[in-house]
């Protein structure tokens, strides 16, 4: 991240952008982890409020990061993903919604308003889907280690 005043990793962006109030929530399987998950992935996933207003405050913290969208912001508008890319890349939906026969329909605003507020011993807090919202959104693909983290999930919310 050559000229960055930041670290090189996906959770300096992340951390940047909840301290400046983006409407973001950390999907996949990063969120799975935060859970407690035993589970590995490089991948980073954030499904944000797809508002003009809430992406360019997105895209202006990704810029300080060195980080630049796959997509020209004046496409974003046609586009429901989109990659944050450099030496990292990080997956941004922004859809109003996705739905699935199983799941129904799951807004953003929906599962933004149920979140939790995960905190690690740093102080580092990363907004995260309620276990049911993150169990939702795994079974809209359920590739084979989607139901691997669901199976997880469901043990731990059994536990709660």
């Amino acid at each position: 991240m050559k000229g960055s005043k930041n670290l090189p990793e996906p959770l300096a962006f992340i951390e940047a952008i909840h301290k400046k109030g983006v409407r973001y929530l950390l999907i996949g399987r990063q969120a799975v982890i935060a859970y407690g998950g035993p589970v590995q992935s490089m991948d980073y996933d954030i499904y944000i409020d797809g508002s003009e207003e809430n992406t360019s405050k997105m895209l202006e913290i990704a810029r300080e990061f060195d980080l630049y969208p796959s997509v020209a912001k004046e496409e974003l508008k046609k586009h429901f993903k989109f990659k944050l890319e450099n030496d990292i890349s990080i997956d941004v939906f922004r859809a109003k919604a996705f739905s699935s026969a199983e799941t129904g329909k799951i807004s953003f605003e929906e599962l933004y308003n149920r979140k939790t507020i995960a905190k690690d011993p740093s102080g580092l807090e990363i907004n995260l889907p309620s276990i049911e919202d993150l169990i939702a959104l795994k079974k809209l693909r359920s590739y084979p280690k989607d139901l691997q983290d669901i199976a997880y999930l469901e043990n731990l919310r059994r536990k709660k």
